[in-house]
């Protein structure tokens, strides 16, 4: 059944992280990400998925969703991939719940959707990017501070699209190119006291650097990510 009058519903973002099991085969992973392949497209074609996309990082699995009416869920999306994927300690809220994705904690974008029929006008991205950086020990804190106050201000402009979550101190990036770029106030070329302030931190050094062949170079503090479904 098709969702009726998705086009003034809300859109739930949201991004997600998960782990392969270690024994799990390529060719098992093939198999059940193309099956997940067409679980997507039944849900978009459904109006029930405004968008999704899957990326890869050696074991780990970054997904972001936009649910329209009500948020994604990434057991019903990725069902044939359950079993390959390894189980998170419990949470005490929920001590009987087997948890294989994590819901990760959204804190910094440049806009937010007043409907789906609004986020998708004008949208035609030729690449969608994922990418996940490494906060350093000890700086959590700091980085934190300096972002929460980047949005509160609402001046720093960016991608339209760009979310970035956290979990633990993995931070994941969604974004688009081209870019279409605005901030949350909504003003061009308005001025950020907020990024001075945080320019002056010397940003770089809140960031773990991946190691030679594990990120994008021998001095990288970020690295994108390999697409492995989407719509």
């Amino acid at each position: 059944m098709k969702n009726e009058g998705w086009e003034k519903q809300q859109v739930r973002r949201a991004s997600y992280r998960a782990a392969l099991r270690s024994d799990a085969g390529e060719a098992q992973n093939d198999r059940a990400f193309a099956e997940c392949q067409r679980i997507l497209e039944q849900e978009k074609e459904a109006h029930r998925l405004l968008a999704a996309s899957l990326y890869r990082y050696g074991r780990f699995l970054f997904l972001y969703t936009e649910g329209i009416g009500e948020t994604a869920v990434p057991e019903k999306l990725f069902a044939p991939a359950v079993p390959l994927l390894q189980k998170w300690p419990v949470t005490i809220e929920e001590p009987d719940n087997d948890r294989v994705w994590v819901l990760m904690q959204p804190y910094y974008y440049h806009a937010i959707p007043e409907s789906a029929e609004e986020w998708m006008r004008n949208r035609q991205p030729s690449q969608r990017r994922g990418r996940i950086a490494l906060l350093a020990p000890g700086k959590w804190e700091n980085y934190m501070m300096h972002h929460l106050a980047l949005m509160r201000e609402g001046l720093i402009e960016g991608d339209r699209y760009h979310l970035i979550s956290i979990h633990e101190n993995v931070l994941f990036s969604y974004f688009e190119e081209p870019k279409t770029m605005t901030n949350l106030q909504r003003k061009p070329g308005a001025q950020s006291k907020a990024l001075e302030d945080w320019l002056l931190t010397d940003p770089e050094s809140h960031f773990m650097r991946f190691v030679p062949g594990q990120g994008p170079g021998p001095d990288e503090n970020f690295m994108f990510l390999s697409w492995v479904a989407g719509v």
